[in-house]
């Protein structure tokens, strides 16, 4: 079943790689045929509201369900809505576009990442990538532009990776084990993903140094943190089948490079309609202000240093404070560790108030964490999250894939901080058949210094109309440091805490991971 849902995640979102930095066709227009049934966004909404109507404690209709799912990731990927609009210049790129050209027909497009990057714009300014085409880097996206896609076919996309198929695996002296020939100068690695595009695509497991490279598809970077042995900016994988570039078609190493960078303290951006992956965070930063990413598709960020001792970001991360942040109508998956996650001070002891991050119509998939929240200074006015939004969207396999963590998975995740959050909501939800559990929250408070901390239900989010599909008797949610089972009487106790209301609560079959 685990390799069912890879197969299903990855079949309609790849498409074929290509090679070259400034990118050539990527291909797959043939293929790119629109389904004829896509869902709106009012027709999703009356769906997710209609299932959280109904009978409580009874079986899944788990088809229903994946199928909805499906048909908001279709929604998702094969949106064609396009920004035209503007007060300032359009520019274009395109694979078949150079650099000497002024940009600003689709005629006389750009062709590369570094000239969008070195390029001064102005403010609402619109920079559009042609559909179909595929660039490696990043953009270093501006304020008060907006970057989106022209023309017809799939989401533009941007890969962080380096490809390698382009340098040579050589054997070394260790049993099935090969390095790179390149030297890569990165701070770190967090994955290598062979085969994107195929249905059984795999991912290599990261180990803290060569010595640790024990199973099929262990890798290890002896970069900078490599925690010993010579750090030669090498990488080293094992590969029983036989050399990589025979055995594999494409192989995709991720770089610890954000998609898309964003300055601290940036404000009045809008990524719309584009497809990032191989890298870290697709936006990660502080101090934003009015940033929005819609109808994107992200996948395989993040991953493990020192041997998973260490994490590197995966997914929306705004810290240590931000304001206005949305993301809508956005597929993210195989992200490791979170797919969405606002932080308040975590770096630091000035006052902090999040205002306004909102998450909605999204479909997350194989996410150690979905919605990971915290803010880790004491609770006053002046350090909180307030206006957090989390609603309608679609949550499953959690934990599975390159999201799995040693059964620490949820979808809800706000460890054991202060975690004071106003005036937020979590609702209509489906939280579907993660590894692990489905919510783990917590707020505390001390009504005065040097007094004990109490666990503050009112600080919580406010939990309301979710649907939650989960195994019976299994361990679902962790609320103020209490672990509750999935049954009528966690259901009845949440219930009459003032946890959650208009809960609906599904069994799952137990075979169905």
């Amino acid at each position: 079943m685990k390799k069912a849902f890879r197969i299903l995640n990855i079949f309609l979102c790849l498409v074929t790689l290509v090679t070259a930095f400034t990118g050539c066709n990527a291909g797959g227009d043939n293929d790119f045929v629109i389904p004829s049934d896509l869902l709106s966004e009012e027709e999703y909404r009356a769906e997710v509201k209609k299932l959280s109507e109904g009978e409580n404690l009874v079986d899944a209709d788990t088809a229903a369900i994946d199928k909805l799912g499906n048909r908001l990731r279709d929604m998702i990927v094969y949106s064609t809505n396009d920004i035209t609009d503007t007060a300032g210049t359009t520019y274009y790129v395109s694979n078949d576009g150079n650099d000497e050209n002024d940009g600003k027909t689709p005629k006389t497009a750009w062709a590369t990442l570094s000239k969008v990057n070195v390029t001064k714009f102005r403010k609402d300014d619109l920079v559009l990538f042609e559909r179909g085409g595929l660039w490696r880097g990043y953009i270093d996206a501006q304020s008060d532009v907006t970057y989106s896609a022209y023309g017809e076919g799939p989401k533009p996309k941007i890969y962080s990776s380096i490809d390698g198929m382009e340098g040579e695996w050589t054997l070394t002296d260790k049993a099935d084990i090969y390095v790179y020939s390149e030297k890569l100068y990165e701070s770190d690695i967090g994955v290598i993903v062979f085969d994107s595009d195929a249905p059984d695509a795999k991912y290599a497991n990261k180990k803290a140094n060569i010595y640790k490279i024990v199973n099929d598809l262990d890798f290890a970077f002896q970069g900078a943190k490599a925690t010993s042995g010579k750090k030669d900016g090498k990488l080293y994988i094992k590969c029983k089948e036989g050399n990589p570039k025979d055995v594999f078609k494409s192989i995709e190493i991720s770089r610890y490079t954000p998609s898309v960078k964003i300055a601290n303290k940036s404000k009045n951006i809008h990524i719309d309609n584009l497809e990032f992956m191989f890298g870290t965070n697709p936006i990660i930063g502080s101090g934003y202000d009015n940033i929005k990413m819609t109808y994107c598709v992200a996948g395989w960020h993040g991953g493990h240093m020192n041997d998973g001792n260490i994490r590197l970001f995966g997914g929306v991360a705004v810290a240590p404070d931000g304001d206005h942040i949305y993301v809508e109508h956005c597929y993210l998956y195989q992200q490791f560790d979170s797919g969405v996650t606002p932080q308040v001070s975590w770096a630091t002891k000035e006052p902090s108030v999040f205002d306004t991050f909102v998450t909605s119509d999204c479909l997350f998939e194989y996410c150690e964490y979905t919605l990971e929240y915290f803010s880790t200074q004491l609770n006053t006015d002046q350090n909180c999250i307030k206006n957090m939004y989390f609603g309608y969207n679609f949550c499953r396999y959690g934990g599975y894939g390159f999201g799995d963590k040693a059964n620490a998975s949820a979808y809800v995740k706000s460890w054991s901080h202060e975690n004071n959050c106003y005036d937020s909501t979590i609702e209509y939800n489906i939280f579907d058949r993660p590894t692990a559990l489905s919510v783990e929250i917590m707020a505390t408070k001390q009504r005065e210094e040097g007094s004990k901390k109490e666990f503050i239900f009112d600080l919580l989010p406010k939990m309301q109309n979710n649907i939650y599909i989960h195994r019976k008797d299994r361990k679902f949610a962790n609320v103020n440091n209490v672990t509750y089972n999935f049954n009528e009487q966690t259901y009845n106790t949440l219930k009459g805490m003032g946890f959650e209301t208009g809960a609906r609560y599904l069994f799952a079959p137990e075979t169905n991971k």
